[in-house]
């Protein structure tokens, strides 16, 4: 009988333990927040460098949309300037969140849903966005972005 007690008991710390991990403290998920807020400011100011900012500068970042995977920092900036070269090219940019989950402690997801507006046109679409925690606070490590357009 006291095999069983432990057991379940061993069982329910590590049940809660897995469990916890799948909850977001709200002060980090205001973290990620607040950097999608200065993404979505920075593009709306046609600063595709500070919207860079939100992203981790490594090689390791990906950048995974229609036309393929970019690798690391500086080619997924390229793609930007390339493929935003003027404010105007730009227009102005709507995130709107849908969840943000915990994959471990320094890990996040970001589901969310983009609206890109012109004179003439809206251009909208999904995201995930994969988070990473460190001394700099969190940063996207991978965006995969797919228009519904």
């Amino acid at each position: 009988m006291i095999r069983y007690i432990i057991v379940f008991s061993v069982s329910c710390l590590f049940l809660s333990k897995s469990m916890a991990q799948d909850v977001l403290k709200e002060q980090d998920k205001n973290s990620i927040i607040s950097v999608i807020e200065k993404q979505e400011k920075a593009w709306n100011d046609g600063d595709i460098n500070a919207f860079m900012q939100g992203y981790l500068k490594s090689e390791n970042l990906v950048f995974n949309g229609s036309s393929g995977p970019f690798y690391g920092w500086n080619s997924v900036r390229d793609r930007y300037l390339n493929s935003y070269p003027t404010k105007e090219k730009m227009g102005q940019l709507k995130f709107k969140i849908l969840n943000i989950s915990s994959v471990s402690e320094n890990v996040a997801q970001l589901l969310g849903q983009f609206f890109l507006c012109y004179p003439d046109k809206e251009l909208s679409g999904y995201f995930s966005l994969i988070w990473l925690k460190n001394e700099n606070g969190w940063l996207i490590l991978s965006d995969h972005t797919s228009s519904s357009n």
